[in-house]
């Protein structure tokens, strides 16, 4: 009798995560062939939920400000940057999209913490690029080999369009991504308090209109956005009763509003299939 229980059990979860993914199938099949949809899905242990062209290596936008906001973190842990040190802004720094740090007068101080913060919370390509040059481009590239991200790669600064026309982009994957934000929830990357902060400074992401569009606003989203005219993206951890890794990027779509919407009917599905 316990036997035909637990097989009872065991088939009901079979049947009931199969039938998550078809639901989630079932909207992405719903969609325009033409959009083209990567994706991966994980819980917390890692298992794969879900995934689509996940390996796929897509133009990152500012999604790759993940990786370079957790670089910044592990040069705090080896004790070769401080976040409380100030940095003077100067013209030469300064950069347009997206950000507020554009509009500061030069020459105003502000600490690796506060540029860290406006990097993910708004996006700041002004931050990002001072960043990226206190770290240096390269330390960013060896720290992302060194955590096996084979498809994710720092050729360019925020807004370089000459580096843009000569061909250079940078570029990540859903696989890529994921895998980092797992061993970041897993603390497997930084220091307890380095940790700690990365997820601090990632939940603070005021991008509402992809993977958190549909969803509660008490769920907590650890999570950065990306952008470019020919690419939407979102990477982050959600913190449903059941954690889950999402990455999603969206490409071929007729506008970013339409784009938007897509991200977020994923995230949603998503999250009532395996999140609740």
């Amino acid at each position: 009798m316990k036997f035909l229980i637990a097989l009872t059990t065991v088939l009901i979860m079979a049947i009931k995560i199969s039938t998550n993914a078809q639901s989630l199938e079932k909207y992405l099949k719903e969609l325009d062939p033409e959009i083209m949809v990567s994706m991966k899905l994980q819980n917390q242990s890692g298992k794969l939920l879900f995934e689509k062209n996940s390996q796929k290596i897509v133009p990152s936008a500012s999604v790759i400000k993940i990786p370079i906001l957790l670089s910044l973190l592990q040069e705090v842990d080896k004790k070769n940057i401080k976040l409380k040190t100030k940095y003077t802004l100067r013209p030469e720094d300064i950069v347009g999209g997206s950000g507020d740090l554009q509009f500061e007068v030069p020459f105003h101080k502000f600490t690796y913490n506060h540029l860290a913060q406006k990097m993910i919370s708004v996006s700041d390509n002004t931050s990002t690029n001072i960043l990226i040059e206190k770290i240096g481009s390269e330390q960013i590239q060896e720290d992302i080999n060194n955590w096996g991200l084979t498809n994710t790669k720092l050729n360019r600064k925020m807004m370089d369009f000459e580096a843009i026309k000569a061909g250079k982009q940078n570029f990540t994957s859903c696989e890529d991504i994921n895998g980092l934000l797992l061993k970041l929830l897993n603390k497997q990357l930084l220091s307890k308090k380095s940790g700690k902060k990365a997820m601090e400074i990632l939940l603070a992401c005021e991008d509402r209109t992809t993977i958190p569009r549909n969803l509660p606003v008490t769920v907590l989203i650890a999570h950065k956005t990306g952008t470019l005219d020919y690419v939407r993206g979102d990477a982050g951890i959600i913190f449903s009763k059941n954690i889950l890794i999402l990455t999603v990027f969206i490409e071929n779509f007729e506008s970013l509003e339409q784009a938007e919407t897509i991200l977020g009917k994923i995230a949603e599905c998503c999250y009532k299939d395996f999140g609740q």
